[in-house]
């Protein structure tokens, strides 16, 4: 779905809504200005959840889901808007809803048919672009996979040649171009390891007095680190390996979302924080807040803030003892607080100040980055986004001490994937899920 249509179908479902409540009747001035803030506000909002990302075409869901989380935030939006306004009893609640609804659906839907038939259409033409693809290894394997499963190729893998790879039969490089002069094949797709620069150069050689259009396919697999993508410069083609995933449209709305979450958060929970400071106070000698040297987005260290858990000590200079079971620095509130998370609370300041956000890798102390960067393939990707109060990493049941590297690399797995398929339908489900894991027996 383009953003037109989905511009349209909220028109329609505003449209709608107003003829299954109140008829033919004329729209009142007020219904024609909320429509138009809701076409400005969506035309906005949506775009920068990814919705209409070419990347996202064919993972369906992935696109519904952003949709949705996208006219979430515009309905949110709007109440919100009339709410400030005093405007709340100026609209039907029977038609507010009924639009809501019906315009959910209609999105939904309208994505669900122009993805059916975008595929439909893919089918259709992929008799008209016949391939070829010569390769060898791991990196002509999974070309070919993506050639005969992907409906997004638009092609059709009538044969392949170099090196054996695959359970259909793969051609002598030497009857390539024979084969090319007797069968109907304008594209060849080349995808070899760096280490057979031979066969790249024969099968060169081979397509040099043709006409076909040649794609080579860089092997990169083994360098994969983060967000990989293609871009020009000078006239240059360069290929980025560790680039940052998110669109400028995403990260702006991601730092609207936290910073208006987190004043509501602040404003809610502003009790409870109350007392949490009065039972530390109360409790042992000592501040009520913990400042820590972490790292933030791009590595640069951040002040986090915490609910002092700890009785006073010292780990000595450059040293950083996790706290572990039984524990004889922690309080008898601060082992409640740890084992609650509750101790994270303050670092919504740090989010109002835009250091961090609501959701994202936990920043790890920084004597901590220093033990494990080195030791842990891509650890320092996590740091290509905002660290997070909560995680993905923490609601799947990384969150505590990390012992052992191994622990580590599973945290760090976690929080890649985070990163590498960020949206904020996921920021909301791991908000949501976090109250559930909140006395995991990990944090302590």
């Amino acid at each position: 779905m383009r953003q037109a249509n989905a511009l349209l179908v909220i028109m329609v479902g505003f449209l709608l809504a107003w003829w299954l409540r109140f008829g033919y009747a004329a729209l009142p001035e007020s219904y024609l200005v909320a429509m138009l803030v809701t076409l400005v506000l969506a035309a906005v909002v949506l775009p920068a959840t990814g919705a209409f990302r070419q990347d996202f075409e064919w993972a369906i869901m992935r696109r519904v889901r952003r949709l949705l989380a996208g006219w979430a935030i515009v309905v949110l939006g709007l109440v919100s808007l009339a709410a400030m306004l005093k405007a709340t009893d100026t609209f039907s609640r029977i038609w507010f809803g009924s639009w809501v609804l019906m315009t959910s659906v209609g999105l939904v839907m309208v994505t669900l048919l122009a993805h059916a038939a975008a595929v439909r259409e893919r089918r259709r033409e992929q008799s008209a672009r016949p391939v070829i693809l010569v390769g060898a290894g791991d990196a002509a394997r999974r070309i070919e996979r993506r050639l005969r499963d992907d409906p997004a190729t638009r092609m059709n893998l009538v044969a392949c040649f170099g090196e054996s790879w695959s359970d259909e039969p793969v051609r002598q490089l030497a009857e390539l171009e024979e084969y090319l002069m007797s069968h109907p094949v304008r594209e060849v797709w080349i995808a070899v390891p760096w280490d057979c620069k031979d066969l790249l150069d024969q099968a060169l050689e081979a397509l040099r007095e043709s006409v076909v259009d040649v794609n080579v396919v860089p092997d990169l697999h083994q360098y994969r680190l983060l967000n990989q993508n293609i871009i020009e410069w000078g006239g240059l083609p360069v290929i980025s390996l560790a680039g940052t995933p998110m669109t400028g449209a995403e990260l702006r709305l991601k730092a609207v979302f936290d910073w208006g979450a987190a004043l509501v958060l602040m404003l809610f929970l502003s009790p409870l924080m109350l007392l949490i400071g009065l039972m530390i106070r109360v409790s042992s000698p000592g501040p009520v807040l913990f400042r820590q040297q972490r790292q933030g987005l791009g590595g640069d260290p951040i002040s986090i803030l915490k609910f002092r858990t700890m009785k006073l000590h010292s780990d000595g200079p450059g040293q950083m003892r996790q706290a572990t079971r039984e524990d004889e620095r922690v309080t008898r509130v601060g082992h409640w607080l740890r084992r609650s998370s509750l101790d994270e609370l303050p670092q919504l300041f740090n989010v109002l100040k835009g250091e961090m956000s609501l959701v994202g890798p936990r920043p790890h102390p920084t004597e901590l980055n220093h033990v494990f960067k080195s030791n842990i393939p891509r650890y320092m990707l996590r740091h290509k986004v905002k660290p997070g109060i909560t995680g993905w990493a923490q609601v799947n049941g990384f969150r505590g001490e990390t012992e052992t590297p191994e622990k580590m690399a599973l945290r760090i797995e976690h929080d890649l994937w985070y990163i590498q398929n960020w949206s904020l339908w996921l920021d909301l489900k791991i908000l949501m899920m976090t109250p559930l894991v909140l006395m995991h027996r990990n944090a302590y």
